[in-house]
């Protein structure tokens, strides 16, 4: 058996929401003890717990994700340790150095924000691309990225400029990831599958890092 990390958070009723966000609803419509069998209504919009982002997210012309392969949502990772950057941005030396190795289909970054999930403080200065930074990934083989914090982009940006040079090269990015302090310097596969639903600009997903053998 292949060791598997869950890098998913939970989907719950007051669970942590990017400012703005419309509040999540789950509803038991029917339970094993009164009907015979259970049931649940979801209610949450499409970028709320870990989640993708498709293109389609902020690109009037953007791919959907149930427009892309089944191989984009799948392949090697890696993770790079970027906490020393809390509240600055990861310069683009950064990025080529790390490209410069054998690339993974998945450069993820280890913020450490997810210990902050659940508090305020979540939502602040976690590391950042820099502009450069980001260039450099648009232009390099990689599928996407993904981080333990809620955006690529800074809270404070207003033109989500991270954001839109991925897109613009076709990048699907990973955001609200959990757990990536236990795969740093281990070689393994992620899984990021999303809902086939028509025309979606993201989903949740259950993100599963495989180690491999």
């Amino acid at each position: 058996m292949r060791e598997m990390i869950d890098l998913s958070h939970e989907i719950e009723t007051g669970m942590p929401l990017f400012p703005g966000t419309t509040e999540i609803k789950i509803k038991d419509l029917h339970m094993v003890a009164r009907d015979g069998f259970a049931e649940k209504q979801l209610g949450f919009t499409t970028h709320v717990g870990t989640h993708l982002d498709a293109p389609a997210h902020m690109l009037v012309a953007g791919q959907t994700l149930d427009s892309l392969p089944l191989e984009t949502f799948w392949g090697k990772g890696r993770v790079l340790d970027v906490r020393t950057f809390k509240g600055d941005e990861i310069p683009a030396e950064v990025i080529q150095k790390e490209l410069t190795k054998a690339t993974p289909d998945f450069l993820l970054f280890y913020t450490g924000f997810a210990e902050l999930w659940g508090r305020p403080e979540y939502f602040g200065d976690y590391p950042v691309l820099s502009l450069k930074a980001a260039e450099i990934i648009a232009q390099s083989p990689l599928k996407g990225i993904g981080l333990d914090a809620p955006s690529v982009d800074s809270m404070k940006a207003e033109q989500y400029v991270i954001h839109h040079t991925l897109f613009k090269a076709g990048k699907i990015i990973v955001e609200n990831l959990n757990r990536l302090e236990q795969l740093i310097g281990k070689d393994f596969y992620l899984s990021v599958f999303p809902l086939k639903v028509r025309q979606a600009d993201g989903m949740p997903v259950r993100a599963v890092a495989i180690l491999k053998l």
